[in-house]
């Protein structure tokens, strides 16, 4: 009779977790990858080269901002010249931080 009991009390814990587990849902799989997109990471802000000295280049902005940064930053190894359009990435939420590279438009 104990045994009859035991494997009452089994078999009707299982049934009461398989119904609570199929009335509580898992969290929805995300089958979308992500990607490490540039424009995820970075905000981009385009700017004209105005001059060039030594190895510091000078930029200006469409709204007047300007910008100076060194030869290092450019990540491309592009030949940038007075006049060129550059895109200047800075760490997303958080320009406080600087510059993280340019790349010649």
């Amino acid at each position: 009779m104990i045994r009859r009991v035991i494997v009452l009390l089994v078999l009707s814990s299982i049934l009461v977790t398989l119904v609570w587990v199929k009335n509580h849902p898992a969290a929805p799989v995300n089958n979308i990858s992500t990607k490490s997109d540039v424009s995820t990471k970075y905000t981009t802000v385009e700017y004209k080269i105005s001059k060039i000295k030594g190895k510091q280049y000078y930029g200006e902005g469409e709204n007047g901002e300007e910008i100076v940064f060194a030869a290092e930053k450019i990540v491309s190894g592009d030949n940038i010249q007075v006049h060129d359009d550059v895109i200047c990435y800075f760490e997303k939420n958080n320009l406080g931080k600087g510059l993280v590279k340019v790349e010649k438009k």
